[in-house]
This record gives structure tokens, sequence and C-alpha cells, in this order.
């Protein structure tokens, strides 16, 4: 059983209700941190449809398709195939806009997948986890940025001091 027409997914052993019940907060998860980072991006709007094309997904995305092969293999997306051709669902979709625009922060593809992992994980996952999982990512990177700020600031006095010493030349 699967929430889109054409596609069916079938769980065997004692778990299925646990696995299901796991995939469908799962897609809820992403969909609403997709919806909440949505704005970081300011992806265009796309069509929507039951599967996108990796030409289609990358220009959405503003990335190139070798990008979203390269996710693929790194374990964070397994679009559908028909064929050797990737068909991505709208859920690959909003999956994809959280890991694009985790990366155009500079986030870590260790610290996506991380991520991604709490995202994917069973119903026994607390409900705060991947929140607080973000933040702490989010925050170590805020730190950084603001060393790296405070080194730079300090190149550019010593440039302005070269610069000062080197014009009565």
């Amino acid at each position: 059983m699967c929430d889109q027409p054409g596609r069916r997914r079938t769980f065997v052993g004692p778990s299925s209700d646990a696995v299901w019940y796991g995939m469908v907060r799962s897609k809820k998860l992403i969909a609403e941190v997709a919806d909440r980072l949505r704005p970081v991006m300011k992806f265009a709007p796309i069509e929507d449809r039951a599967s996108y094309s990796i030409g289609r997904m990358a220009s959405h995305l503003r990335v190139s398709l070798r990008t979203l092969r390269f996710y693929e293999q790194g374990g964070l997306m397994a679009p559908d195939r028909d064929g050797l051709r990737r068909l991505y669902s709208r859920d690959d979709l909003e999956r994809l806009e959280v890991i694009v625009t985790l990366r155009e922060l500079e986030v870590s593809l260790t610290s996506i997948r991380t991520l991604m992992a709490l995202v994917d994980a069973d119903a026994g996952t607390p409900e705060g986890a991947v929140q607080e999982q973000a933040d702490v990512i989010l925050a170590d990177l805020a730190a950084d940025n603001r060393a790296r700020i405070a080194e730079l600031e300090a190149i550019n006095e010593r440039i302005a001091t070269a610069r000062t010493n080197l014009s009565g030349l």
C-alpha cells in the first residue's frame, strides 16, 4: 500500500505496521522541514506531478545532474527507476529541497546524513530530535562562520597595514 497511485510497496514481517508508520511520519516530517526551509532558498514554484525527471529536478533545485546523482550515490536519495530513468516523487522533491538548502548553507554531507537518518528513523525517534539536531548543526555552523569572519577581518587589518607601509615607495 502506498499513498501514490501506481506505486506499490509491500512490507513483510511482524514490524510492517511500524515500518509503514515510520515512513509516513518521515514523509510528513520532511515535508514540514522543506516548507520551513523553502523561503531560505526561494525555489521557483514547480507543478505538482506524480513524478519528475532528473532534468526537471536539477532545474528546479538549480543544481547539476551530477549533483543529484552524487546525492543518490551517497545514500541521501533513492528515487524510483523506470529502466535507467530516475523518477523523482513529490517526497523526493521535498527531501532534495532540504538537502540542497542545507548544502547551500555549507552544512557538511556528514551532518546532512545524520539529520536524514533521524528523519528516516522508525517511530521510536523522539519528535523533537530532528529539530534539536538541526539546531545544533546550524548553531555550530554559525559559530564557525563567526570565527571565519574574525579571521578575515584580522587579515584585512594586516592588508591595510601593508598597503599603508608600501604607499610611500
